[in-house]
């Protein structure tokens, strides 16, 4: 592995969209509310009490422990239950994020099993529930970040809001033979800990004033990977009955023991690992977790980033490990795995955020350098003909390219496997409206704006909304909403079927039947989209 391994754009292109927020301290929910706080308010968990605060018509919590530090022993292990106590816990901050390498800040404090939940005060019946899983590559984020806050979506939808921090990088999916857990399985911490998140949901949100009967889950780009994921993992199967997955994919997945195209093994990266950190002989768990979080996280950049599908990605990645993971995720849907309602899209620009750093930036010929940095030289003619850029121009066939291999094709083909297997339907859509502006609005439909509007947090990224975009973000809550108390969406959202209609979010919002241009066919017939 090359210690000159190109991760400073990279790096720097998560940061632009995945932490644009401060993750120490953002803004409280208060800010994005009518009221302020009232009283606190205890609430019981079996764990042991918590105490939040009544915010306006909300209770919020946060900061709630739902594992055990994940520290000596613990790390690289399963989520352990967090120690009992007996006296309230003050839950009005956000926990610590999970370790991780931010180019602003170094996070390092792994007691970071922790979650939030934004509740409706008022009393009535059961509450449906969100559980919403950040995204940053599976090396970043954190449930803090401001774009995250869940006041709005929560009172405005009636619904119970829940999120969480997980194990990212190295600390959460490093996978070796001497890191077996003890029902033998391997590599899938951060997995295992979304899922204990979700277990805590199962046994405890009833007294938050959820039910846990009618818990939805959603997620944006690792995180909506991570709702892929969720849908084909074995112990996950129950503890939840509806899906969102915004700008997700199935393919970041590693096998144990064999590459799968241009992605290692999980083991060869726990090897190269292992060496990097000089834990290969003796008791090398114990050397591992001896190791400070510091160094283990700067191992990460001796890896080399995978490129496949338009995306690149740090290969610390869940791991189909035959315990939590028994096959890949799409393979996993086709036979079954996961038959809830599900949602499923993408951004219209969700490349965009990456040309420049690899090279596109409008020159003559940045297309077809772009195509051979995806590794599809052999297909640069067909490409170049489908997508022409000495029509549209080079960016613009570039981010086309990109963004139908890494994220809208993906969604279009697990929408259809949804559709067409077992019986919960599938909701596919499009996100086409660009931020009216601040930094974030010359990269268009960018990865991550669908965000902005879902949890109505403009603030968060330095925009103004206009009237249309402020009606348009009501609607996608509407739509998310419904889809969380009743398994559909609104009435004129028609369940997908191959070759059916989809919801272009607009303004307006309508409906269309051809996705992308009709340009996926292509792609699956040439080979590009691998299952």
């Amino acid at each position: 592995m090359s210690k000159t391994a190109p991760h400073l754009p990279w790096l720097l292109s998560l940061i632009l969209l995945w932490g644009c927020s401060d993750l120490v301290d953002p803004p409280d929910a208060s800010s994005s509310i009518e009221g302020v706080v009232t009283h606190a308010l205890d609430v019981a968990t079996d764990d042991g009490p918590v105490r939040g605060s009544t915010l306006g018509g909300l209770n919020v919590f946060k900061g709630i422990p739902y594992a055990a530090p994940p520290t000596g022993s613990r790390r690289w292990a399963p989520p352990a239950r967090p120690t009992q106590w007996t006296q309230p816990l003050a839950a009005t901050a956000f926990g610590p994020p999970c370790p991780q390498l931010r180019e602003e800040v170094l996070h390092l404090n792994e007691d970071c099993l922790r979650l939030n939940v934004w509740a409706p005060a008022a009393a009535a019946k059961p509450r449906a529930v969100l559980v919403w899983i950040h995204g940053g590559g599976y090396v970043e984020g954190a449930s803090s970040e401001a774009w995250y806050d869940a006041a709005q979506l929560a009172e405005r939808e009636d619904l119970v809001v829940v999120s969480f921090n997980y194990r990212l990088g190295l600390l959460g999916f490093l996978a070796l033979p001497q890191l077996t857990a003890p029902d033998g399985g391997t590599g899938n911490w951060g997995l295992r800990d979304q899922i204990a998140a979700l277990d805590w949901v199962r046994r405890n949100i009833a007294a938050f004033g959820g039910d846990p009967k009618r818990v939805m889950i959603a997620g944006e780009s690792a995180g909506a990977v991570s709702v892929t994921t969720l849908l084909a993992a074995t112990p996950a199967q129950g503890l939840f009955q509806r899906a969102a997955i915004q700008s997700g994919t199935y393919r970041p997945v590693l096998e144990k023991e064999q590459p799968v195209g241009a992605f290692p093994s999980a083991y060869f990266v726990g090897l190269v690992s292992a060496i990097v950190l000089e834990c290969t002989e003796g008791d090398i768990a114990a050397c591992l977790r001896a190791k400070p979080a510091v160094q283990v996280l700067g191992t990460q950049l001796q890896l080399t980033p995978v490129t496949e599908m338009g995306l690149s990605l740090w290969p610390t990645l869940p791991v189909v490990d035959g315990v939590v993971l028994k096959g890949r995720p799409l393979a996993r849907v086709l036979a079954g795995s996961g038959d809830v309602p599900v949602l499923v899209g993408a951004n219209d620009n969700e490349a965009s955020f990456v040309l420049a750093s690899m090279g596109v930036v409008g020159n003559p010929g940045d297309f077809g350098r772009y195509v051979d940095a995806l590794g599809a030289s052999a297909r640069k003619a067909q490409l170049t003909a489908l997508y022409q850029p000495s029509v549209v121009g080079e960016i613009a066939a570039a981010d086309a390219l990109g963004t139908d291999l890494s994220f809208a094709c993906p969604a279009q083909r697990l929408a259809t496997a949804s559709a067409t297997v077992g019986t919960a339907p599938a909701y596919l859509y499009r996100f086409a409206r660009a931020l009216p502006n601040g930094p974030l609005a010359p990269l268009g439909v960018a990865h991550g704006t669908d965000i902005v509007y879902l949890f109505g947090r403009f603030d968060a990224v330095a925009t103004t909304p206009t009237p249309q975009d402020l009606t348009l973000s009501w609607q996608l809550q509407s739509a998310w909403g419904a889809m969380a108390r009743t398994g559909s969406p609104i009435p004129a959202w028609l369940p997908y079927s191959p070759g059916g209609t989809f919801i272009t979010w607009n303004t307006p919002a309508t409906t269309e039947a051809t996705w992308r241009g009709g340009r996926c066919a292509s792609l699956d017939a040439w080979g590009l989209l691998p299952p």
